[in-house]
């Protein structure tokens, strides 16, 4: 194996480098230890999905003496990535030398890049970004809350001699419990500069926040110059925290015509079947929700519905898009479909830097391909609390930023949840915090026997009318008529309609049989 090349630049020269290796993607070396923490999960990456790529190692040099044979072993891993190369920074080499002799010996060193004369510019920086950093200069001047903030010290269990020691699902759980939106950096900067010995530590930390939340990361303006020394190839350039960079989803307004509103929403509820309370509640919180989203004073019309499969939820919202937008496909997610790991990328798209990051997510592309504004969030009883902090957001302010730092603006849109809890499980499992953001909470309950008749009866009939149409088979809809009200028992609609379809039918194959021998 021909021996890997170790760039060693200076900070005022880093422009250098990236210009010389324009194609190349920048890594610190915390964001390969934080997804492979071991040798053996490093051995098992597929090295086709990083091509060309330059990892910084020059917060390997801080970390303590206890981890050489661990830190040699997994340079000479990474070693082993094509098209793979390392750069330090050219105050740290001597240290690196002294620290990792042999390694030293195994890799080629360049200068030669720095001899350049590059002026800095936006098309020449071209490292791989991963986060985005908020900044502020007076706190209490931001429109952030200071109970949406922690800061980094108070989620980290002890600051000990030789480790940063934090259990992550407990950070996780604080994070959507109490609605955590950033996490200030700002103290925890000020012990790095004198702890640098627990830089690396810090940024693997970090990137398992990141990589496992929604969070956003602030500190104060005063100490951007020091995170950009502390960890240089963590965040991208940072953005103020009273700026918000705002991508429209739709940009047209809506005029009111309360006549026109009323027979799209009478035309709703006269499709769904039963459910008459929840039907008039629905009509008024639609009509409020138009004149105050006019007047900027609500952003989304938020509703979830519990109960049973199978009696109306899902259907309710097809029905609800397909009068209010006729010609769009609804945009559904469900979590159903999802694992407990990852959920947030999944729907948001993973961050800068990890693989499919520039795919997106599945709530982002079914937006930017349908111009209805119903989203249905189906089985929403397997959310996961990442899930739940980022729904805190989006209901609260009707917008929600991606993992790139886009924000997308969903003002008049209307979310409709579903999930087969029952009301006592809803009020178990769904936090305080996230009840009070939804404007409608209903169970929807099993339909009144009347119209269970009604619907079998629509149903049956349309179904003998479309085979008489289709094949000439007239079927006596009254000889079936004891059987089919008997399904009249069954509370799933589905199921109900599957099984009067299957008396039509067998009534409808006998009769086509005898019509083909006579």
């Amino acid at each position: 194996m021909s021996k890997k090349t170790l760039y060693i630049y200076d900070e005022d020269k880093f422009n250098n480098l990236t210009e010389c290796l324009s194609d190349y993607e920048f890594y610190d070396i915390a964001y390969f230890i934080d997804l492979y923490a071991t040798i053996e999960a490093l051995k098992a990456v597929n090295k086709d999905e990083y091509t060309k790529i330059v990892i910084d190692i020059s917060d390997l040099i801080y970390e303590s003496g206890n981890n050489k044979l661990y830190i040699a072993t997994y340079i000479r891993t990474l070693s082993k990535f094509e098209n793979m190369v390392f750069c330090i920074r050219s105050s740290l080499y001597d240290s690196f030398k002294n620290k990792f002799p042999i390694l030293h010996l195994q890799l080629n060193k360049n200068y030669d890049f720095q001899e350049q004369n590059i002026e800095l510019t936006e098309e020449s920086l071209v490292i791989t970004k991963k986060l985005c950093i908020y900044a502020y200069s007076d706190f209490s001047k931001t429109n952030i809350d200071n109970k949406s903030v922690l800061t980094l010290s108070e989620l980290i269990d002890d600051w000990n001699q030789l480790s940063i020691r934090y259990n992550i699902d407990t950070i996780i759980q604080t994070i959507a419990e109490q609605e955590i939106e950033y996490i200030d950096l700002s103290s925890t900067l000020k012990t790095l500069r004198i702890r640098n010995d627990l830089i690396l530590q810090f940024e693997i930390f970090i990137h398992n926040i990141a990589r496992r939340t929604g969070i956003k990361f602030c500190v104060e303006s005063s100490l951007l110059e020091d995170l950009s020394y502390v960890s240089p190839f963590l965040f991208e350039e940072h953005k103020d925290l009273d700026e918000k960079e705002i991508l429209e989803v739709d940009e047209g307004k809506e005029k009111i015509d309360i006549l026109s509103i009323e027979k799209q929403l009478n035309e709703i509820c006269q499709k769904l079947i039963g459910h008459d309370t929840f039907k008039c509640d629905f009509k008024n919180a639609f009509l409020k929700h138009k004149f105050l989203s006019q007047m900027g004073e609500r952003n989304i019309l938020s509703i979830i519905l519990c109960g049973n499969s199978g009696i109306g939820k899902t259907e309710f919202a097809k029905i609800t898009s397909k009068v209010l937008y006729p010609d769009e496909q609804l945009i559904k997610i469900n979590f159903g479909n999802y694992s407990t790991e990852g959920v947030l990328n999944s729907l948001i798209g993973s961050p800068l830097g990890y693989m499919g990051s520039d795919e997106g997510g599945e709530l982002i592309n079914k937006i930017k391909n349908s111009k209805s504004k119903i989203i249905l969030i189906d089985e929403f009883e397997k959310a996961t609390p990442s899930v739940y902090n980022f729904f805190y957001e989006l209901l609260e302010d009707g917008i929600f930023t991606d993992r790139h730092g886009k924000a997308y603006d969903l003002s008049g849109y209307i979310i409709i949840f579903t999930s087969n809890m029952s009301e006592k499980e809803y009020k178990k499992h769904i936090p305080d915090s996230l009840k009070s953001r939804f404007d409608m909470v209903y169970c929807f309950v099993d339909i009144p026997i009347e119209e269970k008749l009604t619907f079998i009866n629509d149903t049956s009939k349309k179904l003998i009318e479309k085979l008489n149409s289709d094949f000439k088979v007239k079927i006596d809809i009254n000889k079936l008529q004891t059987k089919l009200y008997e399904l009249a028992n069954m509370q799933n609609l589905r199921d109900m309609k599957r099984r009067v379809e299957d008396i039509v039918f067998l009534e409808f194959f006998e009769l086509y049989k005898n019509s083909i021998d006579d």
